[in-house]
């Protein structure tokens, strides 16, 4: 015997709950980007979807966990990219010019997108009080720090803190992230060209043996 919890369950499961939810999703991210994260409310994404808040509220536990998916998706979808875009980069350098620039192309259609999964990640909290997606940065970061260590292994990036500096790329590249989403004016690829320039002279080796002794340079 099936319970009406398990029955409901079931109903949402159908192609036609799938559809739905992802119609109520992408209003709950169009209702992010435009008013932010606090004033997201049930009635505002039911009004966006253009259904109920009954239907919101058959289809989702809470509006935390509508959010909360709007986020994931978007992780899943760009990490899908990103593997798919570095998949043929052979060695550190290549995979992390590879990787920065994958991720900055999956959201170069997706202003906002990057927009909704910000105002998540800097504000959904969880039982604890403590914000929910601070891991997702930490995982990413422990991540490039590896990938750092690695070119330094093999002599393609020069002597320096691979911590301290993969916390550094990820803040370069979501502030490049933060300033096209805040200004239609701003040229993603031209910036996303430049913040690659900058990161491989930062690490790259050959940059070390340019600027190794610039007061040597200067009394010659």
């Amino acid at each position: 015997m099936r319970t009406n919890g398990e029955a409901a369950g079931e109903r949402r499961g159908t192609v036609g709950g799938r559809a739905r939810r992802e119609q109520i999703e992408r209003a709950a991210a169009e209702v992010l980007a435009d008013v932010g994260y606090a004033a997201a409310s049930v009635a505002r994404i039911a009004l966006q979807a253009g259904v109920s808040k009954g239907v919101i509220t058959y289809h989702f536990r809470s509006k935390d966990e509508i959010l909360r998916r709007v986020a994931l998706r978007l992780f899943r979808e760009c990490a899908d990219h990103i593997v798919a875009q570095t998949s043929a980069a052979a060695g550190p350098a290549a995979r992390l010019r590879a990787g920065i620039s994958a991720e900055l192309d999956f959201f170069s259609s997706g202003r906002l997108e990057f927009r909704a999964m910000a105002e998540v990640m800097a504000n959904h909290r969880d039982a604890s009080f403590t914000r929910a997606f601070d891991d997702v940065a930490g995982v990413e970061a422990v991540a490039l720090a590896e990938l750092l260590r690695q070119g330094q292994a093999l002599g393609q990036f020069r002597a320096f803190d691979a911590d301290e500096v993969a916390h550094l790329i990820g803040a370069a590249k979501n502030g490049v992230l933060d300033r096209w989403a805040s200004d239609e004016a701003l040229d993603l690829a031209s910036a996303s060209a430049t913040l690659l320039d900058f990161v491989e002279s930062a690490v790259s080796v050959r940059s070390a043996m340019r600027i190794s002794d610039p007061f040597d340079e200067l009394g010659r």
